[in-house]
């Protein structure tokens, strides 16, 4: 009986390691399985959201501006009352990549597309970080690759809004982080270099804040002492960005007309900017609380410590912070210099009375993933190495050390399995986005009402539109944000609305009232209205 146990447990064990091998050989085709089936159950679950009414309002600022400048509009938009141009809102030339396929396929779907194939891509320099981290060995390889893939916040990110541009810039992140863990190892050279440089001034071109990342790989560079040419060139370059970017170039694309309000520091309460935004700078409006520029924010951040950590930290942002590491395991704050990488926009988010920055489900965890994930497979890779060292110094004798050798390798994918459960099963403790788009959905009687009433209004007639109800209302030239606030142009702009009265926006205390203001204004006249769905036009004797 004992030998039938040990005979079946061997068999067990020998077709594992063969598993193993044959995964191994062949981890070429597995990563590219692994990143075909992220990009197939992404794109699903985007174009689901899309079909059945659910992708939000934030599509409508890059679709618009692809859009327009498919038709000789170069970045045009509508929505802002300071600006026409895309880059009055953020300098983002990465758009222009998209450009030319979206003009050979206009659809929202091409953006869907390439907004899951960006985030995959991803799984590329992380198999090679891996791989480099423990040994070579091609399965760590896989296994990390996998753990990138199932973190949630990249399904969130990835689920947010079609194309973010900010999603181009996690796949460069990775890539530099591959030719500067190269150069630590010794193993660089020239093209290596020129493709660090490369990939991380790819990435500055996809949002203002992805430049201060930049900056902390030239940091880490010089506190890796891999010399000069790694660490001067990040700094400079992502400092001047972040500089030109937030006080020359978005400003100068403002309308000029447009006169810029500012508020005093530190009225501004419960993350409601819609009083001073965009102020001097998008980017930076947002923390008015602190100061109304940048130098201002950092003085105030120096000068005031306490008050500032106590804003960083309070109950809520903790656990944000807590729920970002949770699925790597906390396995990143054995990495601390790694995780440097994840500081700036991480302390962005902290320093921010916005609630939607303080969650993992928005897509301000975009530039946080890179570093996280960085910091956690060099955290594992510590952390192998230590149990190593550990087992070696036990006892030296060299058949115990070829024991513990074999059980080190065990250690080490245990340690990797392990990292993909928690990844996974957090994965689905968070709410899988792609399951509740596909399981929490409009009826199939309101969603007719929808494709009803769209189809009353033209293709061509600028539209006042709720959030939801937005995305699939384009392409159109002029379309503008219902209800309306200090940042958006006046809803007598559009010709006609369309709106959902259970929009969260009309919800609120401010425009809990809003719908019955424009039945009683005598402006607009109610063409259709189902569902709690409604349509209105510009009534023809309206000045």
């Amino acid at each position: 009986m004992t030998r039938a146990l040990a005979s079946h447990h061997e068999y067990s064990n020998t077709g594992i390691v063969q598993l193993l091998a044959t995964i191994e050989r062949r981890a070429g085709l597995t990563l590219a399985a692994l990143i075909a089936l992220y990009i197939a159950i992404l794109f699903f679950g985007l174009t689901f959201k899309y079909v059945h009414w659910a992708q939000g309002y934030d599509q409508i600022d890059y679709q618009q501006s692809i859009w327009n400048t498919t038709q000789g509009r170069f970045l045009e938009i509508s929505h802002y009352r300071h600006t026409d141009h895309l880059w009055g809102m953020d300098f983002i030339p990465a758009i222009l990549l998209i450009v030319p396929f979206y003009a050979l396929f206009p659809s929202a779907l091409t953006l869907n597309f390439f907004q899951a194939l960006f985030m995959a891509l991803g799984a590329l320099p992380v198999y090679g970080i891996a791989r480099d981290r423990f040994g070579g060995s091609r399965l760590a390889g896989l296994g990390w690759a996998g753990v990138y893939l199932l973190y949630p916040s990249l399904w969130f990110v990835t689920m947010s809004a079609p194309w973010q541009p900010r999603t181009l810039a996690i796949p460069a992140l990775l890539g530099a982080f591959f030719f500067l863990q190269r150069a630590a190892d010794g193993r660089a050279n020239t093209r290596d270099l020129g493709a660090y440089v490369g990939l991380l001034a790819l990435a500055l071109t996809t949002r203002t804040d992805v430049s201060l990342v930049v900056t902390m790989f030239g940091f880490l560079a010089a506190l890796w002492r891999v010399g000069w040419r790694w660490a001067l060139p990040p700094v400079l370059i992502g400092l001047a960005w972040f500089y030109l970017s937030t006080s020359v170039i978005v400003p100068s694309f403002y309308r000029p007309d447009y006169q810029v309000r500012q508020g005093e520091t530190g009225t501004v309460t419960e993350g409601d900017y819609t009083e001073i935004w965009p102020g001097k700078s998008p980017q930076l409006a947002y923390y008015s609380h602190l100061g109304d520029s940048a130098g201002a924010i950092l003085w105030t951040i120096v000068s005031r410590p306490g008050d500032v950590l106590r804003l960083m930290f309070t109950p809520d942002k903790v656990v944000y912070l807590f729920l970002m590491l949770l699925p790597l395991a906390l396995l990143p704050l054995l990495a601390p210099d790694v995780a440097l990488l994840a500081a700036p926009p991480l302390a962005m988010n902290l320093l921010s009375l916005r609630p939607f920055q303080i969650t993992v489900r928005e897509q301000y965890q975009a530039i946080v993933i890179p570093g996280l994930i960085l910091a956690a497979i060099i955290g594992a890779a510590r952390l192998w190495r230590w149990w190593q060292a550990r087992n070696a110094a036990i006892d030296q004798r060299s058949v115990g050390v070829a024991r513990r050798n074999n059980g080190v390798s065990r250690a080490a994918y245990a340690l990797m399995i392990g990292a993909i459960g928690i990844a996974a099963a957090t994965n689905l403790a968070y709410r899988n986005p792609v399951a509740t788009t596909v399981l929490y959905r409009e009826t199939p009687e309101r969603l007719a009402a929808m494709e009803r009433l769209a189809a009353l209004i033209p293709p061509d007639a600028s539209l006042g539109v709720t959030s939801f109800l937005a995305p699939r209302m384009m392409p159109r030239r002029f379309i503008y944000y219902v209800p309306p606030d200090e940042s958006f142009p006046p809803l007598e702009r559009a010709e006609y609305l369309f709106i959902d009265t259970r929009a969260a926006a009309l919800r609120t205390d401010r425009h809990r009232d809003f719908v019955q203001r424009l039945r009683e204004s005598g402006r607009w006249q109610v063409i259709a209205e189902e569902q709690d769905l409604l349509v209105m036009r510009q009534a023809p004797d309206n000045p």
